[in-house]
């Protein structure tokens, strides 16, 4: 991947692995109410993270989640598997019927607030998907208002150039 891009710019440190996967390594300090959610989450079992890339044609799929653009996706569930906890995820979101491909970006976050850190893996899959989307995106209890497809990412896509990169494949 990084030899067709050699000027991607992501956040982190990153390589490419043998199987051309994108490893990253990323960290952000939070403010402490944020912190405690994330350790609250993490401490109860919800290590990872997925998300979706589903293209169609020239386009990639998003969806509107607290503000900005981002690929389909949600939180592992404990004894649930990364690619089950995706094709619910996506389903639940866009009311696609999805088939879990390659895995192409897996990225370790670190969350740090006043000296404590946790740490959260999130995978990143190429998906196939069959069906329609649906006009009410997402769970009721979640931030999502709209899904889209687009040819041109919105500027407000959440790591952009990784999505413009994982898209163009």
């Amino acid at each position: 991947m990084a030899d067709s891009d050699p000027d991607l710019d992501i956040d982190g440190e990153w390589y490419v692995d043998d199987e051309d996967v994108i490893r990253r390594k990323t960290s952000r300090t939070v403010p402490e109410s944020s912190f405690e959610t994330i350790v609250e989450r993490i401490d109860g079992g919800l290590s990872w993270g997925v998300a979706g890339v589903c293209t169609d044609g020239e386009s990639t799929l998003l969806v509107r989640q607290d503000g900005q653009w981002v690929l389909p996706g949600g939180g592992v569930e404990p004894g649930e598997s990364r690619k089950d906890a995706l094709v619910r995820e996506m389903h639940e979101e866009t009311g696609l019927e999805t088939t879990v491909e390659s895995l192409q970006c897996v990225t370790n976050q670190t969350f740090t607030c006043n000296g404590d850190s946790r740490e959260f893996r999130f995978a990143i899959y190429r998906v196939d998907f069959e069906g329609e989307l649906t006009d009410d995106p997402g769970l009721e209890d979640e931030a999502i208002t709209d899904i889209g497809w687009f040819e041109t990412l919105p500027e407000d896509t959440l790591d952009r150039e990784l999505v413009r990169h994982l898209g163009s494949d």
